[in-house]
């Protein structure tokens, strides 16, 4: 992997080599509603900031993604995929992601904010993680990450990561950290 690193393409905003499927949000995605700025404001964030920052909209009594944060996944300027974020207490699919029909670029072949990345990015594991770390932060839609994720990541030239303090997770940071040097 290090020498695909070094040899990587440094223009980070050129278009990934392959589209998947179109662009669809799924059924029910309006504005958000009383029970996710609820949520939002419980973990510290304004969630004007993260409507207006990130795009961030909401789920209400839909079908199939019931009681979630809809978080559109841009890439230079627009929403290419898409990833949802429970607000249930104690829901063990904290998020679900766009399937491959359902996104015109692979999420996993991206950084969740990268259109807000210059010369220097902070990685993290997931968005919300990304939105306490403010535009510059990116992440990578959990501690698994791609090739293309990883020579996307050594296009800045300063990089920090940052993964939860879990043993597999700072397991998977240091990997990540040894590929990129």
């Amino acid at each position: 992997i290090k020498a695909d690193v070094q040899d990587v393409d440094r223009d980070r905003t050129r278009q990934p080599d392959q589209t998947r499927g179109e662009y669809k949000p799924p059924d029910g995605v309006g504005p958000l509603l009383v029970s996710h700025a609820n949520y939002l404001r419980e973990r510290g964030f304004d969630p004007a900031v993260i409507r207006k920052i990130w795009g961030v909209r909401g789920l209400g009594a839909t079908s199939r993604l019931s009681w979630r944060l809809f978080l559109p996944v841009a890439f230079e300027g627009q929403p290419v995929s898409w990833t949802t974020r429970s607000i249930i207490p104690g829901d063990t699919g904290r998020y679900r992601s766009a399937s491959p029909a359902e996104e015109a670029l692979d999420h996993k072949k991206l950084l969740y904010g990268q259109d807000f990345a210059r010369q220097a990015i902070v990685v993290v594991e997931g968005p919300t993680d990304a939105w306490a770390g403010g535009p510059g932060t990116v992440a990578t839609f959990g501690t698994a990450f791609s090739r293309a994720q990883l020579l996307r990541i050594a296009g800045y030239p300063r990089r920090t990561v940052i993964f939860d303090n879990e043993p597999e997770a700072q397991r998977r940071a240091r990997g990540l950290c040894d590929d990129l040097s």
